[in-house]
C-alpha cells in the first residue's frame, strides 16, 4: 500500500469511529501524511485559546483526547479494521504555546497484542519545539 492510500485508509477510519474526539466540532485535524511500513501518521491541527491551559501549556484532556482517538484510527487501520481498547494513559504537557500555533502530532505504534502507542505534538514546519508527548498502551479483545 502507497503513502497516499494508507493516509486516506487513516482518515476513512477515523470518520468512520462512533466515538467523537474532544471539541470534535470545533477542533479541524487533518491528517498530512501516513507511513504504512513505518507505522505512523502526522496530524496536523491548531491551537486555538480554548484549547490552552491556564498554565499556558495544551490542555492535558485535549492532548489525551486527541492523541488516543488518531492512535486508535492509526492502530485500527494497520490491523485491517480491529480495534484495539486503551489500558493506560499518559500525558505531559512540556511547554508553552500560542493560539494560533500550527501543530503536527506524530502518531506511532508498536505492532504487538498489547500496542504501544505515542503522539507526539510540536511545532510544524523548521522549529523543534515539542509542547506535549501522550504515550498509552492498547489491548487487543480476543476474538470468540
Amino acid at each position: 500500500m502507497d503513502a497516499e492510500e494508507f493516509r486516506q485508509l487513516v482518515v476513512n477510519t477515523a470518520q468512520s469511529k462512533e466515538s467523537h474526539y474532544y471539541y470534535s466540532s470545533g477542533l479541524v485535524a487533518t491528517v498530512v501524511s501516513a507511513d504504512f511500513a513505518g507505522r505512523s501518521c502526522v496530524v496536523e491541527l491548531t491551537a486555538t485559546e480554548s484549547e490552552i491551559s491556564d498554565a499556558g501549556c495544551l490542555d492535558e484532556g485535549l492532548v489525551g483526547t486527541v492523541a488516543d482517538y488518531w492512535t486508535s484510527a492509526l492502530i485500527t487501520a494497520l490491523n485491517q479494521g480491529r480495534s484495539a481498547l486503551t489500558t493506560s494513559l499518559t500525558v505531559q504537557a512540556l511547554k508553552s504555546i500560542d493560539p494560533g500555533s500550527v501543530l503536527h502530532m506524530t502518531c506511532a505504534a508498536t505492532d504487538a497484542r498489547q500496542p504501544y502507542a505515542t503522539a507526539i505534538l510540536a511545532a510544524a514546519g523548521e522549529s523543534s519545539d515539542v509542547y506535549a508527548v501522550a504515550t498509552h498502551t492498547k489491548f487487543f479483545k480476543p476474538r470468540a
